[in-house]
């Protein structure tokens, strides 16, 4: 393959994978690459099978692989599907292994997932020391936004953006990563949000639900219900048991004063371990709680 169309068929996977469309990342043939790039498109296979829930076939397909010996990004996606898979303290130990390797600096699969299981396993702190060896990974970038986002530290998300748009300006990872702030600052960042994700929604890309649910968040924090729906059901036509597509269902309708039964139960039974869930079961147990207390008072 000329190495020209080399790097741009493994640049359209790369986007394919950050826009969440990752059943088409799958569709994309791994045959016809140069060595150098041939493990690497695997990598992103495996990823996108990791997060669609298959991380035991990915598991097994590497127990088989004669290239994890020699490949520190593909035992780093090995370090993911076994957290993934409930394997979490062989996960830690192989995520903490490989962010003391020299391959941490320079291999960016290695640095994003290492950082990724320990931040997975509650170690922030340690993740975003790994995460500070990065040279020039937006993928990095995009991964501490997240975190810091869980921190509620915007002030230090929007200093990371700013950082990566003098050197990524206009890169797919730099627009999602201002639409993550732009919902959680709000304001006039909800209308600015809306916009990366309405473009990311139109991309050519079959199973994108991802940039709906992101256009549908935006818009109900800009009041407009209708066209939130509309997205929801774009998502949902796209990925109909995903979990965040669900859940964002399940408020939507809540606010529109609909039924939101079938998607709680397709959520139960497909995700039963989804953050919505948790937290409406912690919420309920609190309100049985009070509700005791105040029968017994009275």
């Amino acid at each position: 393959m000329d190495p020209f169309s080399d790097a741009g068929e493994l640049f359209t996977i790369h986007n394919l994978f950050y826009q969440g469309s990752y059943k088409e990342v799958l569709l994309q043939p791994l045959s016809g690459y140069s060595d150098t790039t041939a493990v690497q498109a695997r990598i992103y296979h495996l990823r996108a099978k990791i997060a669609l829930g298959d991380a035991a076939t990915v598991l097994e397909e590497l127990e088989h692989d004669d290239d994890i010996e020699t490949s520190a990004g593909l035992q780093a996606v090995k370090a993911l599907a076994l957290y993934k898979a409930g394997e979490e303290e062989d996960a830690v130990e192989l995520a903490e292994s490989l962010a003391d390797s020299p391959a941490v600096g320079d291999d960016e699969t290695v640095l994003v997932l290492s950082a990724t299981v320990l931040q997975l396993a509650g170690r922030t702190e340690d993740a975003l020391s790994v995460l500070s060896k990065h040279q020039g990974s937006l993928a990095a970038v995009a991964l501490v936004v997240q975190i810091r986002l869980t921190q509620n530290r915007t002030d230090l998300a929007l200093k990371e953006i700013v950082q990566a748009k003098k050197w990524g300006q206009d890169n797919l990872l730099v627009n999602l990563a201002e639409a993550w702030v732009g919902l959680q600052v709000g304001g006039d960042k909800y209308q600015d949000a809306f916009y990366i994700y309405e473009e990311l929604a139109q991309a050519p890309s079959s199973a994108n639900a991802r940039a709906f649910i992101g256009e549908a968040i935006a818009n109900i924090q800009l009041g407009r219900l209708p066209e939130a729906e509309d997205a929801i059901n774009s998502a949902l036509e796209r990925e109909p048991t995903g979990g965040d597509v669900l859940a964002n269902a399940i408020v939507l309708a809540t606010l529109v004063g609909k039924d939101y039964t079938p998607h709680l139960g397709g959520l139960k039974t497909a995700h039963p371990d989804h953050a919505l869930l948790a937290d409406l079961g912690e919420k309920s147990q609190l309100f049985d709680s009070l509700a005791t207390q105040y029968s017994a008072a009275a």
